[in-house]
């Protein structure tokens, strides 16, 4: 049996193309670990669950709250699997906390890069770097339980061929285990659908 949890709301990221600023507010909020152990506690005691996705938006954000959430799903024997497949930001991809989230039962993850370009990410103000997503790519392949697949995206404002061929150059080279292309969906209220409607790329409605 599968179900969602929660453990924190908000992203630390300002990512001109995503909308979660636009209901979740600034910042991340986050319960305290262990009324999230009690939840996943009494979703397999008292529902039979085995398998939990995360939804938050930045799951990662507070190190060592992950840290002890992680402990402490192993400490109380919360005895479940889980992914993250909402998105993980790179950063926080760290030897410590990869090897403490496998531990608790990890067994997928999604890292959002977006593009593999330096000037798109800049321009799009993405938390990352290329060498951000290699190193985070060299500490996950330690994982062989971990299905770690990476978020791609293309179509952004002016983005060359070059540009594209600079996101499937990394992406190879960063050689995990799935990669998601999607095209750029330019959503109403965020800054680039802003910036592309000044341009003339989109409508204003």
């Amino acid at each position: 049996r599968f179900s969602t949890v929660l453990s924190n709301r908000g992203c630390r990221a300002q990512c001109t193309f995503c909308s979660v600023r636009n209901f979740n507010g600034p910042g991340v909020r986050g319960r305290s670990v262990q009324s999230v152990i009690d939840e996943l506690l009494m979703l397999r005691q008292e529902y039979g669950v085995g398998h939990i996705m995360w939804l938050d938006d930045d799951f990662l954000k507070d190190h060592e709250r992950a840290l002890r959430l992680f402990n402490e799903m192993v400490r109380q024997d919360v005895g479940i699997t889980w992914d993250c497949t909402n998105g993980v930001i790179a950063f926080s991809c760290t030897e410590e906390l990869m090897a403490a989230a496998a531990e608790s039962g990890c067994v997928g993850l999604h890292i959002g890069m977006e593009s593999g370009n330096p000037q798109i990410l800049r321009e799009i103000k993405k938390p990352g770097t290329v060498e951000i997503f290699l190193r985070a790519a060299k500490v996950l392949h330690k994982y062989e339980q971990i299905n770690v697949r990476v978020f791609l995206m293309l179509g952004f404002p002016h983005e060359t061929f070059r540009m594209i061929q600079d996101t499937f150059r990394v992406a190879q080279e960063m050689d995990l285990d799935w990669h998601m292309i999607t095209p750029l969906q330019p959503l109403p209220n965020t800054p680039i659908f802003g910036q592309m409607a000044m341009e003339g790329l989109v409508g204003t409605v």
